[in-house]
Order: C-alpha cells, then structure tokens, then sequence
C-alpha cells in the first residue's frame, strides 16, 4: 500500500479518481527459508508490467539482514468497478507507469499454468463469511481466502509441516454471510495438495501448495 500510495495510485486513490479499486486475480509465493521469531526483515515491492490493458503485475521479495532473499511473491492486479462489480480496463494514467518499471531481468517469473481444483478432494471444511474478514471492497479479504483453502488439512498436519511455495488463483469475490466450502486433496505426491473454495458448486479460488516438515518434529 505505501508504495502504491508513493505511486499515487492506491485503492483509496483510484476508487476517487475512476470508481474502481485494485483486486488480486493470482498469487505465487515461493519460500527459500522461513523467517523466525524476531528477525529483522524488510519488504520490497515494485510493479513489474502490464498485459492487455486489463492486468498489471507486482513482485515482493522478503529479505534478511543479511541481503538474502528468503520469500517471494509474484502477484497479478486488475482493476474492478466498486459499483458494478465488473472488471476494467487499465486506465491510461496508470499503464503509463510501464516507462518506469525495472530491467524485465529484475522480474519475478510470472505463473502461467493454469490451477485446478483438486480431482479426488478427500477432506473439506465449511465456513460463513464473517464481517471480520472483509476489507476496504467489502468483499472476503485475499488473505483470507488461503487460510481457508488450508483448513481441511487439520491441526497435526499444520502443526507439523511448512508450505514451500503456494500458487494462488482467485477467480470470484465472496460477501458478508456468504457459505462457503474448502476442499482438498493430493496431486501426485503425499506434501503436494490441490485446494479449492467454493460456494453452491461455483468456484471462488484455487491453490496448489508444496509442504516439507518442521526441523525437530
């Protein structure tokens, strides 16, 4: 937010400028080592491009005190109209940012591979959209949507193992009361899962995720 405030072309900036506010399409976070308690870590974040007038691209790389890069997350933005709900087209002002982006060789890799739901879900989860979990859109903040997505994986499950890498598709909004369903099951291996949120049979998201164990359990 601080550098899109930097930018001039936050959330709260847009919405008064055109009506529409920024939405999180797909997330890929990639994990070299997780932080422990205490550490000193700082954030970088830039835009990294545009593609068809309707999606911008931003990278984050978490780094130690050391200059080491531990996490990173390579994200996809498009635009939505608050009052309809429908997406929109970039608008000029802000594609023109694209003159001052970074080398393309400072560029996280952007994920092209689609992201199904789960062919054989085995656990699954049901929750309701709670007022807690919204944000400034009014809609199941992005945050949210995985921590759901992992809840059918279970206390000794979470308690035991990391997630390595987790690749994020949101497809629809979820609103306040919503039901809503998390499924999941195994890929091809026993630490690689597929999830899916749903709600009546309609898709909200997706995410492949990537797990090893903790170090001394």
């Amino acid at each position: 937010m601080q550098n899109t405030v930097r930018l001039k072309i936050s959330s709260p900036e847009i919405i008064e400028a055109y009506g529409c506010s920024w939405v999180l399409r797909r997330q890929r976070i990639d994990v070299t080592r997780w932080p422990v308690i205490g550490e000193e870590l700082s954030v970088i974040t830039a835009p990294s491009g545009f593609a068809r007038r309707l999606q911008t691209f931003r990278d984050f790389h978490l780094i130690d005190a050391k200059g080491q890069t531990v996490i990173t997350a390579a994200t996809q933005w498009l635009l939505m109209d608050v009052s309809t709900r429908r997406l929109k087209p970039i608008p000029p002002a802000i594609a023109a940012l694209e003159t001052d982006l970074a080398p393309a060789a400072a560029h996280l890799d952007r994920p092209t591979e689609k992201i199904p739901p789960p062919t054989q879900p085995h656990l699954s989860k049901k929750f309701e959209v709670a007022f807690n979990q919204l944000d400034f859109n009014d809609h199941l903040t992005n945050s949210v949507f995985p921590e759901l997505m992992l809840e059918p994986l279970g206390h000794e499950f979470l308690s035991g193992l990391l997630p390595i890498s987790a690749d994020i598709m949101f497809h629809r909004e979820a609103r306040y009361g919503d039901k809503i369903e998390a499924v999941a099951g195994i890929i091809d291996h026993p630490l690689h899962y597929a999830h899916a949120l749903l709600r009546d049979g309609e898709t909200l998201a997706t995410m492949h995720t990537r797990w090893q164990g903790i170090k001394g359990k």
